[in-house]
């Protein structure tokens, strides 16, 4: 009798979950599109030069002139590739990684900024996406990827699926 009962509280819980986590999925914005799709490309590419990605993308929208830090913990074993994209709203992209205590250690800015970083010990580093300008007025979409080379014995980094869901997007 406590088994039928526990089932079916279990059966409830599931479709809970399943209509609950249905009613939080959203569409895409045009510009959040627009971002993942080139972040996908940029994968791609760093694919077919040797890299893989190893973190999961980021993929936000924010002011002009904002910080949008992420804190990550490196290796100094690996020779890390970050990208930085922002939609057609947005003028220019710093990417920066920086030491917890603020030191500047690598940057880059343009459309599309791309920075190779290889950390000088294993520590949390601070890589930082800062959009120069935005023509929107709530703001612009950029995302962040961070990349190594395949096969590379990364301590710290996500477990990835083979196809990311979220670049599911851009096949069609």
């Amino acid at each position: 009798m406590k088994r039928k009962h526990l089932i079916w509280q279990g059966m409830t819980l599931l479709l809970g979950t399943m209509l609950f986590g249905t009613a939080f999925a959203r569409e895409l914005s045009e510009q959040e599109r627009t971002v993942v799709c080139r972040l996908n490309e940029v994968v791609n590419e760093a694919g077919r030069d040797g890299y893989e990605l190893i973190f999961w993308p980021v993929v936000r929208k924010g002011p002009p002139r904002i910080s949008a830090p992420l804190t990550v913990k490196l290796d100094p074993s690996v020779e890390y590739l970050f990208v930085g994209y922002c939609d057609e709203n947005c003028s220019d992209v710093q990417l920066r990684i920086a030491n917890l205590s603020g030191e500047e250690l690598g940057a880059e800015e343009d459309t599309l900024s791309v920075l190779t970083f290889e950390p000088p010990y294993t520590d949390d580093y601070e890589l930082s996406l800062r959009m120069a300008d935005c023509t929107t007025e709530d703001g612009c979409v950029y995302g962040l990827g961070i990349l190594a080379p395949k096969g590379a014995a990364v301590p710290y980094a996500s477990r990835l699926p083979r196809e990311l869901a979220q670049f599911e997007v851009c096949d069609s």
